[in-house]
């Protein structure tokens, strides 16, 4: 990513990119502090719903980081190491995000894996606001552009991640319908042309 002179947007985007992952992050730990407070059998579905939270959460993070963070802080950092040791951090919670997005509290270690997932989430954190972050307070990358990726990239994977209320519909339900309408009428224009052709022979 180009580079260039250190102004106050920049330094404003910046600040803008990193405090919204931390944010992320609080937000996590947040979740996972209140997880820690609920008996998970008496309390199965407010613990599954923090559960999924904290999934969306890190799955809407983890992107961002990987497709627009990491990829422009690789360009603008000398020491790379620790987005190696980031980026292998995320394959494993990925593994965990999978396992437990097609998981249950009936499934055998649900809430065990959730717990595993949301320690290593910590451990992450903890080097990234302690080490990654600081090192790209004095990188030099376009954040202004940074900023506006990240921005828009969010919007698109919190409509993705949004569930859906009764009654509303997918895009890729609504592109179905859409498909649907445009075929429909063909089958009564076909039974008009019939029954015109039976009357004349009629």
């Amino acid at each position: 990513m180009a580079t260039r002179p250190s102004s106050r947007a920049a330094t404003a985007a910046r600040s803008t990119i990193l405090g919204a992952l931390v944010d992320d992050h609080k937000r996590v730990k947040k979740a996972f502090r209140d997880f820690k407070k609920l008996d998970t059998e008496e309390d199965t579905e407010a613990a599954q719903a923090l559960v999924q939270q904290v999934l969306t959460e890190l799955q809407i993070h983890a992107a961002l980081e990987e497709e627009l963070l990491y990829p422009a802080a690789r360009e603008a950092l000398k020491d790379t190491d620790m987005l190696d040791e980031a980026e292998v951090e995320h394959e494993s919670a990925h593994t965990l995000i999978d396992q437990l997005s097609v998981m249950s509290p009936a499934d055998d270690k649900y809430f065990a894996r959730f717990t595993v997932l949301c320690e290593y989430v910590l451990h992450h954190v903890k080097e990234e606001e302690g080490e990654m972050f600081p090192a790209l307070e004095s990188a030099k990358l376009d954040w202004e552009s940074l900023a506006q990726q990240v921005e828009s990239r969010r919007e698109e994977l919190m409509a993705v991640h949004a569930p859906m209320e009764e009654g509303e519909s997918s895009a890729e339900d609504e592109e179905d319908d859409e498909a649907e309408m445009d075929v429909a009428p063909a089958a009564p224009a076909r039974k008009r042309a019939a029954s015109k052709s039976t009357s004349k022979s009629r």
